[in-house]
């Protein structure tokens, strides 16, 4: 996850997990933003220039397809905010955190665009 989460709902995150015996998320620290996936996933190593990102994703590495859903619905059941949720593949696993979420934060306001069009009976341009 990156994104200053409050601790109460870092908690409150940390319960539904461990209720549906998922591994513990953790935090991407600034200073490891401008690391490859790959290396964060790996852990240990840090960054000289951190990389601030306001928005909450989450990242499933290493999860089955069936446990991301059970656990997307488990956001939602338990009153979580919602993040943007992404899979690391085989290849954003190679691409810098900074990067990658910059890719998500332009998907994401892309999809409510078009929604939005949509809901008025608009045909995107």
């Amino acid at each position: 996850m990156c994104g200053t989460s409050p601790a109460k709902k870092k908690k409150k995150l940390d319960r539904v997990l461990d209720l549906v015996k998922a591994p513990p998320a953790f935090s991407i620290l600034p200073e490891q933003g401008h690391l490859l996936v790959r290396e964060i996933v790996q852990g240990g190593r840090r960054d000289s220039e951190p990389f601030v990102c306001d928005e909450k994703i989450v990242l499933f590495y290493n999860i089955p397809q069936k446990g991301i859903f059970f656990l997307i619905q488990k956001f939602k059941d338990a009153d979580l905010p919602r993040p943007i949720f992404a899979v690391v593949t085989e290849h954003s696993i190679n691409w810098p955190f900074s990067e990658l979420a910059a890719h998500l934060i332009q998907e994401r306001r892309q999809a409510l665009e078009r929604s939005a069009h949509e809901f008025k009976g608009e045909t995107p341009a």
